[in-house]
């Protein structure tokens, strides 16, 4: 359940009209400039078509033919059905149970060719030599091996030892997800120079060998990468040091324990990492990544913790997924910005069905999403989360349904309350709302900094005064020793180990004389 905001609303609700308008317009045109005849396998055209055809030959497994498709194809669709080639554009070969990719006939305008969902493990040398306006091959969920991957499936070779006569079609989208592809061979990519898409998702490649590295290096032009679910674990460095325009990347249902540090070369504006072990994520992770503009970061059961500063190298982010991530318990407040700037470029965001039990309100200005979705959450319901029971009964004002999906958790007094109500069972009057200008946290730890810094110091000049202070009564309680004219100090007696111990002993001053003058007693009894 997505939450709308009510300025986006009225944006979408006033443009309906012209959108469909357009839509239509554009509809007639395409219709009038574009059209195209389908033709199922088997059927005949009888040169009707004055445009484009599509010839549909998907699911014609198990149903009887005088011959099989690829004869059809090859032969009786072009001289026997009057289909003419010339004006083909595109051929649906899925699920039927194909063993191998037959060699195609000369189509000079075919640009889509699917293999789909068959049970193919090869394919026949030259297959698609005779297709030079190729521009989408599918050939995923089959049973290809590395093996099978030649170049010269699309390139042709006349005779030994001379140039061939074309540089393979003009291939911009390759299929080969769902397969059993371990590695590409080094030159397989090397003349699809114009290659814009490739998908690879769904197969064992584990790791990126050498031979896979070399392959993909010959793909300057290529746009979006798919390698989702392949079981790679890290990238060797360098591997996509020649995939510079690349700005789609599919990276989900790995094994990856960070991001990657090697995909920072590609000018990305797409990236799906879902359902990887990553455990945390921080100021490092999305460095280099200042051109991302859509982040899909769901599905983590191990993702715990999201550190100050981590969206901050993100500059264009405007959509960020990070739902159904059932160990995230922590956001913090300043993972959007870091200490010289703020960054309030996004506009949707997505948190649902989590471990998360409060948001901080600082945590972004809440009133520049057009979408916000924190459904599904355990919410702690108390003062802190005030603020989110007054966005969501503002954002919710058209859609009030869409409360019921935020529900107290705790406390048990109010389990199972809708936290747009919490307002109504808790005072929270005193309590401190950042306001509307949104000062964000590093203002405030200079805050307390000053603060703790003039209380260091208030502490250490009232302990020096109090230190003088004690100093001079200590020095006026001192007892005072007089000493006659001619002695520089009174005479401290020690006794010696041999002599009595007495406080009480007395030296007769007529017996005893010391130079034959009488000595000085002192008696200080104070």
């Amino acid at each position: 359940m997505e939450i709308v905001s009510k300025n986006h609303l009225s944006v979408v609700t006033g443009s309906i009209n012209m959108n469909l308008i357009l839509c239509i317009c554009l509809m007639g045109i395409v219709s009038l400039t574009a059209a195209q005849t389908r033709v199922k396998c088997f059927g005949n055209n009888k040169g009707r078509d004055k445009t484009g055809i599509i010839l549909d030959c998907s699911n014609m497994a198990g149903k009887s033919h005088p011959y099989s498709i690829e004869d059809w194809i090859r032969y009786h669709a072009f001289y026997d059905d009057g289909i003419p080639s010339n004006r083909v554009l595109h051929i649906n070969l899925e699920n039927n149970n194909l063993k191998e990719i037959f060699t195609l006939p000369s189509m000079t305008s075919l640009k889509k060719l699917s293999f789909k969902y068959n049970n193919i493990s090869s394919i026949a040398n030259k297959a698609l030599t005779n297709l030079p306006a190729l521009e989408e091959l599918d050939i995923s969920y089959n049973s290809l091996n590395s093996h099978v991957l030649h170049e010269s499936v699309y390139r042709n070779y006349e005779r030994p030892n001379v140039p061939a006569t074309n540089d393979g079609p003009a291939l911009k989208i390759l299929k080969l997800g769902y397969n059993n592809i371990h590695s590409l061979p080094p030159n397989f990519f090397q003349y699809l120079t114009k290659l814009e898409m490739l998908e690879l998702n769904n197969n064992p490649l584990s790791v990126i060998d050498q031979n896979t590295e070399i392959s993909l290096g010959y793909l300057t032009n290529l746009q979006v990468l798919d390698l989702a679910n392949t079981g790679i674990s890290d990238f060797p460095t360098n591997t996509f040091s020649q995939l510079f325009n690349v700005q789609t990347l599919y990276l989900n249902g790995n094994q990856f324990q960070n991001i990657p540090k090697e995909i920072r070369n590609m000018p990305l504006a797409y990236l799906n990492i879902n359902a990887n072990p990553i455990s945390n994520l921080d100021s490092e992770s999305f460095v280099g990544l200042d051109q991302l503009q859509e982040l899909i970061v769901s599905g983590m059961p191990y993702l715990t913790d999201v550190g100050c500063g981590t969206f901050a190298p993100l500059k264009k982010l405007t959509t960020l997924h990070m739902s159904h991530n059932p160990s995230l318990s922590n956001i913090h407040y300043d993972a959007f910005v870091d200490n010289t700037s703020h960054q309030w470029s996004l506009r949707q965001l997505s948190i649902s069905y989590t471990n998360i039990s409060s948001i901080d309100s600082k945590l972004y200005p809440w009133s520049m999403l057009d979408l916000f979705d924190a459904k599904g959450n355990q919410w702690t319901c108390d003062c802190s989360l005030s603020w989110l029971a007054s966005f969501i009964n503002e954002t919710f004002s058209e859609v009030p349904e869409k409360l019921l999906y935020y529900r107290c958790n705790e406390p048990k007094n109010l389990y199972g309350t809708l936290v747009s109500q919490l307002n109504e069972h808790i005072d929270c009057h005193d309590y401190f709302h950042v306001s509307n200008n949104h000062s964000h946290g590093h203002v405030t730890r200079f805050r307390h900094f000053i603060i703790v810094m003039g209380l260091v110091i208030g502490i250490f000049v009232f302990g020096s005064l109090i230190n003088m202070g004690c100093r001079e009564i200590k020095k006026g309680l001192k007892p005072k020793i007089y000493v006659p004219s001619g002695f520089s100090t009174g005479v401290k007696y020690r006794l010696a180990d041999f002599e009595e111990d007495t406080d009480t002993l007395k030296v007769s001053a007529k017996t005893t004389t010391i130079n034959g003058r009488s000595p000085i007693v002192i008696n200080n009894t104070d």
